[in-house]
This record gives C-alpha cells, sequence and structure tokens, in this order.
C-alpha cells in the first residue's frame, strides 16, 4: 500500500487504528509500536514485502515507520 492508496485524510492524519500482533499474517501496517522489549534473544522478525527481517534493539516505546504484515511477537502493534 503507497500514498496513492489512501484518501487525503488517511494519508496526512495520525494511525486511525491499531491491533496487536499475532504471529500470523496480517493486512500491512503503516507503521509499528513497540511495546515490550522482545524475547530473550532480543529481536524482532518482521516480514517486510514477503521477506523476513530480523531487527535488534528496537526501543521500547517507539513507533517505527515499518510497513510489515507479520511479525514473531504480540509485543508488536501493527498501526493503520
Amino acid at each position: 500500500m503507497g500514498l496513492q492508496d489512501l484518501t487525503v485524510k488517511e494519508s496526512v492524519s495520525p494511525y486511525g487504528k491499531a491491533v496487536v500482533a499475532t504471529g500470523s499474517a496480517q493486512k500491512e501496517s503503516r507503521a509499528v509500536y513497540i511495546k515490550a522489549a522482545a524475547g530473550s534473544g532480543l529481536e524482532h522478525i518482521f516480514t517486510i514485502n514477503g521477506s523476513d527481517v530480523t531487527f535488534n534493539g528496537l526501543l521500547v516505546g517507539h513507533v517505527y515507520p515499518f510497513k510489515i504484515t507479520k511479525a514473531n511477537s504480540t509485543n508488536v502493534i501493527l498501526l493503520y
């Protein structure tokens, strides 16, 4: 999904919906919020454009502009 797929209101507004990651594929997010540290490995694995990408050191309480469809942890909130 790109900005062309959104209405003007959606493209300039803050996020209007938040969903906790389930570990299964979900609708592509506009960003992610890290609500707690990752497990013992301290990694978050996100599916971005169909590929799994591992992130280390993401800060709790921060919003990252990652458009993901899947996260390995329920400590991630997908923002739409």
